[in-house]
């Protein structure tokens, strides 16, 4: 699973988060951040060569869409789409 996210806090924050979480509840699991250079304002989470969990891209500073989302509620349905 990889997910992708800008050298930003509002994307960095929210990236380890799912990352951390998804590990503990799924072991074995390992999950990459950013393997090659990322968009600029954008923020997704997908399987490698896979299924795409969330996607927003084309984002604008203050970064409004990423900021607003409830990152336990998208943990939770990642979880949930892959166990």
């Amino acid at each position: 699973m990889t997910c992708s996210f800008k050298q930003c806090n509002a994307f960095k924050t929210r990236a380890i988060q799912v990352k951390e979480c998804r590990e503990g509840a799924v072991p074995g699991v390992k999950m990459t951040l950013n393997p090659e250079k990322p968009r600029r304002g954008c923020f997704e989470i997908r399987e490698e060569g896979g299924e795409t969990f969330i996607t927003l891209l084309e984002m604008k500073r203050p970064f409004a869409p990423v900021k607003a989302l409830d990152m336990e509620e998208v943990i939770e349905d990642i979880i949930n789409t892959i166990k």
